[in-house]
């Protein structure tokens, strides 16, 4: 490594709710990441995504969508986005859904008014927009509230436009050693991204509050048994109600959730695993630093 000319630092998507940030992040760092779903909030903590090359390590950040925070939960998913445009950023990527109302960003844009890294603007989505006067007039519109260094049209669920930002990004980040060994994918264990996934496949087949009510636990986590490899997951809802809806009639939904997950955990790990799923009513776990804190989110008080 020359590490006179290598480029190395962080990359943080910001955005609001299913701007497309963790399709993006699974773009750009080659790999299924971070959990994709057609429901906003999918993301509850930053995750982290590297991607290497022979002069070069990007770290991409995807963080939490950004929003008002209703319940501790969701404090805990803004002080992720916090921490990351204003600690950790050598670049923010603010992604913006073209198709949808730009307004809505109107916190998140008073929050990139204070970070002092350069600002990439991402529309995405583009797909969506047939006008590309309506392209150019929300671009001029963001320019007007934010100091944009380059701008970058993209679909990321296609990949369309990813490459040049990708080179973007690249180009942007200061000269610096490698944070992390080459080939390292990510920060996370094994078992944080086993969690994930089993989330995921919750938003994909629930509807409701059922998806924002859970949290996935693992409880066991074996590897390297051969065909003996097995995890077993306990699924944490607020309400006794809630159960029975996971559970399903006769077992019937959260089979087909263990099924769905298994394989997508399989895929991702690149394993045989056997995967036990179980249901536990933990009272109002959103709202509670006792029950946040053993899920290993980061508590603090309310802004």
């Amino acid at each position: 490594m020359d590490e006179k000319n290598f480029k190395s630092g962080f990359a943080v998507l910001a955005g609001l709710p299913n701007a497309g940030k963790s399709t993006l992040l699974n773009n750009l760092a080659g790999g299924l990441l971070s959990a994709v779903t057609n429901k906003p909030q999918t993301t509850r903590q930053n995750i982290l995504a590297i991607a290497d090359g022979d002069d070069y390590q990007v770290v991409f950040v995807d963080t939490p969508g950004f929003l008002t925070a209703q319940y501790k939960l969701q404090q805990t998913m803004a002080a992720c986005v916090d921490r990351a445009v204003g600690e950790e950023a050598d670049l923010v990527l603010f992604m913006v859904d073209a198709s949808a109302d730009y307004a809505l960003n109107a916190k998140l844009v008073e929050k990139l008014k204070t970070v002092y890294c350069p600002i990439f603007l991402v529309l995405n989505k583009t797909d969506l927009v047939k006008d590309s006067a309506v392209l150019d007039a929300l671009e001029a519109r963001v320019k007007q509230d934010l100091p944009i260094q380059q701008t970058f049209r993209i679909c990321a669920a296609t990949g369309d436009g990813t490459a040049a930002l990708k080179e973007a990004v690249v180009a942007a980040m200061p000269t610096s050693p490698a944070y992390f060994p080459p080939g390292q994918w990510t920060d996370r264990w094994e078992r944080f991204y086993a969690a994930e996934f089993i989330r995921e496949q919750i938003f994909q087949l629930y509807k409701k509050e059922i998806p924002y009510s859970t949290y996935v636990e693992i409880e066991t986590f074996t590897e390297d048994l051969g065909p003996k490899n097995y995890i077993r997951a306990n699924i944490h809802v607020e309400r006794e109600s809630q159960k029975p809806i996971l559970i399903g009639k006769g077992g019937a939904a959260i089979a087909e959730l263990r099924k769905r997950a298994q394989k997508r955990v399989e895929e991702f790990l690149g394993r045989k695993y056997r995967l036990e799923l179980n249901v536990v009513v933990s009272p109002d776990w959103r709202n509670s630093s006792k029950m946040l804190e053993k899920f290993g989110y980061i508590v603090r008080d309310e802004r």
